[in-house]
């Protein structure tokens, strides 16, 4: 009788566990998923809606096939290694990833086929053949049971990842704060896609934030929120669940958002028409991001890269990472300081540092002594201030 389990297959070289457990499957379906999703449903839905011209779509699917895949594989990885089941060590996570990698070859290659036959959806119905509608249809019906068995698997992986979050109060808070703030943004200016000619709908700004959100927002907070355990300034994160934030703190941001904002209100584009609630709105969104982005994460991960590679005092590294923050925002808003078209590069210079750089000077100097709320409440104020008063 073979008393050989029933996960292991026997080698030369010993017994190789045939099962990858829930973080192996969810690398697999999500190479497969973010296949696709990509170079299947997106380009069916353009090609049927007329976005996209339906000539050449089998070379735009499967480059958008691959792209997506490797999009999904990665996600999909890093998904199921943090939401892997309780009792399985880190190192045999890793294992079981490398071999789902293998077993994502055949899985990937099967998701093809069905992402080129829904691709090519609108030349089914424009040839009218029973055989072509057929795998058409059949190529649809491959991609829902794909995503679908990708989104139960993620689903198992999430909770198991945020069971294990030991941040994960402040971080669900910031994340969604995060999504909410960067969703007002682009529903008020809809950005364009890199490389194309057009703009996302409304549809594609919700997606466009969530992806933000999954693949920058989140981790930066992340790792921002593990990091600031370890580095002596608990006041920093004063109202995200280390301290809470006082009252004098909010009235601090309050005063200095004020003062920043007359400050800035000389370098502001007039209007003549008054700020309208959603400008408020998008303000706000900004300073969040500015915050979530700058504060919380550059201020804190610098700090720490300081204290731990340059063993430098505590107050040496905070200046260091508040300056480090300033010239990194600085620089993100140099562009559109130039757009402005002012008279002169001393106008350029003057706006840069009486509305960009004093700023953030002011408000990693408030992360630092007062909080991260305090910090975001003297971002709004300032912005709101620069769009009541120009």
């Amino acid at each position: 009788m073979d008393a050989r389990p029933r996960n292991e297959t026997e080698t030369l070289g010993g017994t190789v566990p045939r099962s990858i457990g829930l973080h192996g499957r969810m690398t697999v379906l999500g190479a497969m998923a973010g296949g696709v999703a990509l170079g299947g449903v997106l380009v069916g839905a353009m090609t049927l809606s007329g976005r996209l011209s339906g000539h050449g779509v089998f070379e735009t699917a499967s480059a958008l096939f691959i792209i997506g895949a490797f999009i999904g594989l990665l996600h999909g990885g890093v998904l199921g290694y943090l939401g892997r089941p309780a009792g399985v060590t880190p190192r045999q996570a890793a294992s079981d990833l490398g071999r789902a990698i293998l077993y994502a070859i055949p899985g990937i290659s099967l998701a093809w086929l069905a992402a080129i036959w829904v691709a090519m959806t609108i030349i089914a119905g424009y040839t009218g053949r029973l055989g072509a509608m057929v795998g058409a249809g059949i190529g649809w019906t491959a991609a829902g049971i794909i995503l679908a068995a990708a989104g139960i698997h993620g689903w198992k992986a999430l909770k198991n990842a945020y069971a294990r979050w030991p941040e994960r109060g402040p971080g669900t808070v910031l994340a969604a704060a995060s999504f909410a703030a960067l969703l007002l943004t682009f529903l008020a200016d809809r950005p364009a896609i890199w490389g194309l000619r057009f703009r996302v709908t409304e549809t594609g700004a919700v997606l466009l934030a969530a992806l933000l959100t999954i693949w920058v927002a989140g981790p930066l907070v992340t790792v921002a929120l593990r990091l600031a355990r370890s580095i002596p300034f608990p006041r920093a994160l004063a109202g995200l669940g280390s301290r809470r934030t006082t009252a004098g703190d909010v009235a601090i941001g309050l005063l200095v958002g004020t003062v920043l904002g007359l400050l800035a209100v000389p370098f502001a584009a007039p209007s003549t028409a008054p700020a309208a609630a959603g400008t408020l709105v998008v303000e706000a969104s900004q300073a969040v991001v500015n915050e979530v982005l700058l504060r919380l994460f550059m201020v804190t991960a610098v700090a720490w890269l300081m204290l731990r590679w340059h063993r430098l005092e505590a107050n040496e590294a905070l200046v260091g990472a508040i300056a480090t923050a300033t010239v990194i925002q600085v620089a993100l808003y140099t562009p559109g300081a130039l757009a402005v078209g002012f008279a002169s590069w001393m106008g350029t210079a003057a706006f840069l540092i009486t509305a960009v750089a004093i700023p953030a000077a002011a408000f990693g100097v408030l992360f630092w002594r007062r909080g991260f709320v305090s910090a975001l409440v003297a971002d709004v104020v300032a912005l709101a201030a620069i769009a009541l008063l120009a």
